[in-house]
């Protein structure tokens, strides 16, 4: 379903791009930690 409201030929060039995603929520997770582990000393 979400290949088709993409518009990719099938579900891998789904699943490549979703990995992307997955990468950017761990970078913003990591950058988080970080603070509040500045922050706690």
């Amino acid at each position: 379903m979400i290949d088709m409201l993409l518009d990719h030929a099938n579900l891998h060039m789904t699943a490549r791009y979703a990995h992307l995603a997955d990468d950017l929520l761990k970078s913003a997770a990591n950058r988080i930690a970080r603070r509040i582990a500045n922050a706690a000393g």
